[in-house]
C-alpha cells in the first residue's frame, strides 16, 4: 500500500540504549478507532453473549438488591442462587455502583475486565464472566478478586528498560526478549533485543499463522467473517477450551472462533478453524509472514496433532518426524496423526518435545508476523477481523487504557510433573500517527520450571515493567 507522506524520525540517547519515535502522517489512513470505546465515561461493549452478561453483572452494583429470579434467568442451574444473592450483595459493599474502568479480555464467551467501586474508597477488582454460546447464553463462570493497580512486584518497579531485558534474560534455560518498531517498509526494527532472532518454541502464538491464513481467506473473499461454521466432535480438544461448554454440532461464526482462539486461547476454537481453513492455506500465509524460515513452522501441526506426538507416539517415531523432510511430515501426519482424532489418552510423556518438537519461531519472527497482520487494506473485512481477533486479549490490565491499539497473543506448554517448559508474551502497540511498537518476551526450559519454583510471576511483572516503559519511553 502507498504510502502519502513521510514526517520525521526523531532518534535520542536514553542511557545505554536508543530509542526512536516515529511519527506517520499518512491521509489515506484512518485513524485507530478503539474497539471497545468509551461513551460518557462507560465502556460500550459487544453485543455478544458473555459481554452482555457482564454488563448485566456490572448494572447489579448500582441496584439496591438481586433476585433468585433474576439469578435464575442469568445463571446456569449449576449455581446455588442463594449463595450468588449474597455475593452480590458482597460485592455492593465492596465496588458500590461499580464502574468497568478496564478491558483486559472480551471475547463471545469470556470477559475480564477490572471494575472500581464509585464511592471514597474506590476498591478495584477482577471480574470474569463466562457464557454459554448458544441457548439463554447463561452465565457458566463468574469469580472477582481485589485488584491492586499492578502485576508488578516492588523488586521490579524501578528497573530501567536495559535491567529489565537482562533480569528476563535470567529467568529461564533458554530465553528470547525483544523490544522493537515496525518501519514505513513493514520490517522489525529492533530497540532492545537479547536472543531475538534464535528460535524458540512459541507455544499458542502459533496460533496467529492460524489467523493470518483465516484473514487471508477473507482478503481473497473466498469466505467472509459471519460465515457458518460448525463444531464437530472430532475437533474436541481436551482443556483449555470454553468451545467445549457447547455440543458438537453447534453453528459459530468465523469471526467469532477466531476471537476465541486469539482472545482466550481457545484450543478447540482453533482446532476447528485449522481444520476449516485448511493447512496448505496456513502454510502458504506463513511464506508470506516474514518469518526468516518458513519450513520451520510448516506444516503447521493442529492442537490435537502435536499433542499427540507429546502423548500418543514413541519418542523415536516422534523425534525422527521432527527431524524429517516436509514431504514425509505431510505424508506422516496424513497416515499416523490425522486418524488418532481427538487425545483422549496419554501412553507417553515426550515432554523433552515442547521446547523442541513444538511450534516454533524467533521473536523477530513473532514481530514480522504481528506486522503483516497489520498490512490488509484500510477499512476491509480482513483487518476488522483481525483487529477484533488480536484485540480481544491483553493479558494485563493497565494497558489498552495507555494505547489506541493494542493486539496481544501469548503460550505455554505445561508437564503435570515439571510445570511450565515454555512460556511467551507478545504485545503490539500503537498510537495513531505514530509507528507500532512490539514487545516479544519468550521462555523456555527444556526441565520445566519456569515461574512456578515459588509462585511468583516474574515474567509477568518483568514484561509489565517492559511494557510500562515501552508507554513512557516511546
Amino acid at each position: 500500500m502507498m504510502r502519502l507522506f513521510k514526517v520525521f524520525v526523531l532518534v535520542f540517547i536514553c542511557g545505554q540504549a536508543w530509542s526512536q519515535v516515529i511519527f506517520y502522517n499518512d491521509f489515506e489512513e484512518p485513524a485507530i478507532q478503539p474497539l471497545f470505546p468509551q461513551v460518557a465515561g462507560e465502556f460500550v461493549l459487544p453485543d455478544e453473549p458473555a459481554a452482555n452478561q457482564l454488563e448485566w453483572v456490572v448494572q447489579q452494583l448500582s441496584e439496591s438488591s438481586t433476585s433468585i429470579a433474576d439469578i435464575n434467568a442469568h445463571f446456569s442451574s449449576a449455581f446455588n442462587a442463594t449463595t450468588i444473592q449474597n455475593f452480590f450483595n458482597d460485592l455492593r459493599s465492596d465496588y458500590p455502583d461499580g464502574k468497568i474502568i478496564d478491558v483486559v479480555g472480551m471475547t463471545p464467551m469470556s470477559t475480564a475486565v477490572v471494575v472500581q467501586g464509585q464511592d471514597a474508597q474506590a476498591k478495584m477488582g477482577y471480574f470474569l464472566v463466562d457464557s454459554r454460546y448458544t441457548g439463554n447464553e447463561e452465565i457458566i463462570y463468574f469469580y472477582v478478586s481485589p485488584y491492586f493497580g499492578s502485576v508488578q512486584y516492588p523488586v521490579d518497579q524501578n528497573l530501567t528498560m536495559q535491567q529489565a531485558i537482562n533480569k528476563f534474560d535470567t529467568l529461564a534455560a533458554d530465553v528470547g526478549i525483544l523490544v522493537a518498531y515496525v518501519d514505513h517498509n513493514n520490517q522489525c526494527q529492533a530497540i532492545y533485543q537479547s536472543n531475538a532472532n534464535t528460535l524458540k518454541a512459541t507455544g499458542s502464538i502459533f496460533k496467529t499463522w492460524v489467523l493470518g491464513g483465516l484473514a487471508d481467506e477473507v482478503d481473497n473473499l473466498n469466505i467472509t467473517p459471519a460465515q457458518n461454521v460448525v463444531y464437530d466432535a472430532s475437533q474436541w480438544v481436551n482443556g483449555g477450551s470454553v468451545v467445549n461448554n457447547e455440543p458438537a454440532g453447534t453453528v459459530f461464526s468465523a469471526q467469532d472462533l477466531a476471537v476465541m482462539m486469539l482472545g482466550v486461547s481457545d484450543n478447540t476454537a482453533t482446532e476447528i478453524l485449522h481444520d476449516w481453513v485448511g493447512r496448505s492455506t496456513i502454510d502458504a500465509y506463513i511464506d508470506t509472514s516474514g518469518v526468516l524460515d518458513a519450513t520451520v513452522l510448516k506444516p503447521i501441526l493442529s492442537i490435537n496433532e502435536q499433542f499427540h506426538l507429546f502423548f500418543s507416539i514413541d519418542p523415536t517415531s516422534a523425534t525422527d518426524f521432527i527431524n524429517d523432510t516436509e514431504s514425509n511430515q505431510l505424508n506422516f501426519i496424513n497416515t499416523q496423526l490425522e486418524p488418532l482424532g481427538a487425545v483422549t489418552s496419554y501412553p507417553y510423556q515426550n515432554d523433552f518435545l515442547m521446547t523442541s518438537g513444538s511450534w516454533r519461531a524467533s521473536a523477530m519472527d513473532v514481530c514480522q508476523n504481528f506486522a503483516r497482520l497489520r498490512t490488509y487494506p484500510q477499512g476491509s473485512d480482513a483487518l476488522a477481523l483481525v483487529d477484533r481477533a488480536m484485540g480481544a486479549q491483553t493479558a494485563q490490565p493497565e494497558i489498552r487504557n495507555n494505547w489506541d491499539r493494542v493486539w496481544y497473543k501469548g503460550g505455554s506448554l505445561v508437564s503435570g510433573v515439571d510445570g511450565y517448559h515454555v512460556l511467551t508474551h507478545a504485545w503490539l502497540l500503537e498510537d495513531n500517527g505514530h509507528a507500532p511498537y512490539v514487545v516479544v518476551g519468550m521462555t523456555n526450559d527444556a526441565n520445566g520450571g519456569i515461574d512456578n519454583n515459588d509462585g511468583i510471576y516474574k515474567v509477568q511483572s518483568v514484561l509489565a515493567r517492559i511494557l510500562e516503559l515501552s508507554r513512557a519511553e516511546f
